[in-house]
């Protein structure tokens, strides 16, 4: 009778140190050496896909030395990622969004508070629109977000300015200039619903701001997590089918789960505090940057369970998907103490 018992409690024990060992694995660590990377230099920021060229553009400021206001886009080859072609431009450029119908980059200047429009065919920069002025206090921030909504013919910038002076530029795509300017909101990053006809933003305050796409109005304000006084909101991302949304946070852990219609919190990924996101519609994935941690977190959104993490040895930044979700680009940065260059990292997902 004793050691049928001592047998149970074996087989008990091993049971669990099982399940143990299968709950600690499930998120499969992966390092970026299994994959493609470039190097690009100093200043790598976001970057585009352009499908009918295959080509990924990559913004870069290389120096912010007041004497080199200058920026560069990298066209790099999406399959090998070889730099294809080195575009200078006038300013320097940071974030990116992209009309490849019109063949258009918009890149945003974040020093200089402007939006450049570059073709991507050609390179030429064709106009640059000023949406900061210096001149002002209230007027004034630096470009922090581009994002384009295509249907309604809008491009939304978020100004980073002083405390609670943050602004939201909204530029007519089709006029080619400024239309609205929505004061004291402090947005960071957005997502646009073009079929919902809505635009999302995230604040600095930890807010979710919900506008009419057709207007461009605010239509709500929510506070998505009260109780935390901490946290600072980057970016969203939107998975419109299940209506909810995905926020990274640079000042605290998890990535946050939220209703878009009311901005309620309905749950937490765990997850160290996180830099973008992305969500692919196609793989049901949730794609997370971890700067601090060097980590890039790939995660199940039927589940919410990290399948994979990503070990890099600089810190991640932006994301990318290609055209067919089957492709994963992460720019990733040097500390600023660093020697070694910035670098473009190709993740092909079906290997994972």
């Amino acid at each position: 009778m004793l050691i049928k018992k001592i047998t149970k409690r074996a087989l008990l024990s091993l049971a669990v140190s099982q399940l143990m060992v299968s709950a600690s694995g499930m998120a499969k660590p992966v390092n970026e050496a299994d994959f493609k990377m470039q190097p690009l230099g100093h200043g790598v920021y976001e970057m585009a896909f352009v499908k009918d060229r295959n080509a990924l553009f990559v913004a870069s400021s290389p120096s912010f030395d007041k004497d080199k206001t200058s920026g560069m886009v990298f066209q790099l080859a999406a399959d090998s990622l070889h730099v294809d072609s080195r575009i200078p431009t006038t300013r320097r450029t940071f974030s990116v969004a992209l009309d490849e119908a019109h063949h258009l980059l918009y890149l945003g200047n974040a020093l200089d508070g402007s939006v450049t429009l570059l073709d991507s065919q050609t390179g030429k920069e064709l106009r640059t629109i000023q949406l900061s002025d210096d001149a002002v206090p209230e007027k004034k921030a630096h470009v922090r977000e581009v994002v384009l909504d295509k249907k309604h013919h809008r491009l939304y910038v978020s100004g980073i300015g002083g405390k609670d002076k943050g602004l939201l530029w909204v530029v007519d795509t089709q006029k080619q200039q400024l239309i609205k300017t929505l004061e004291n909101m402090e947005p960071v990053g957005f997502a646009v619903d073009e079929a919902g006809n809505k635009v999302y933003a995230v604040t600095g305050k930890g807010e979710i701001l919900t506008l009419d796409g057709l207007s461009s109005d605010l239509i709500s304000k929510v506070k998505v997590d009260p109780a935390e006084t901490n946290h600072y909101f980057l970016n969203i991302a939107l998975n419109t089918q299940k209506g909810i949304g995905y926020i990274a946070d640079t000042n605290t852990r998890d990535v946050l789960v939220v209703q878009l219609d009311s901005g309620k919190l309905i749950h937490r990924i765990s997850t160290p505090n996180s830099i973008a996101v992305l969500y692919n519609a196609a793989r049901d994935e949730i794609y997370v940057t971890h700067r601090n941690a060097r980590q890039i977190s790939i995660i199940d959104a039927g589940t919410y369970r990290v399948k994979h993490t990503i070990d890099t040895s600089a810190m991640p930044n932006s994301l990318v998907l290609s055209p067919d979700a089957r492709t994963l680009y992460v720019s990733v940065k040097q500390d600023e103490k660093s020697n070694q260059d910035d670098y473009v990292l190709k993740i092909d997902l079906t290997e994972l």
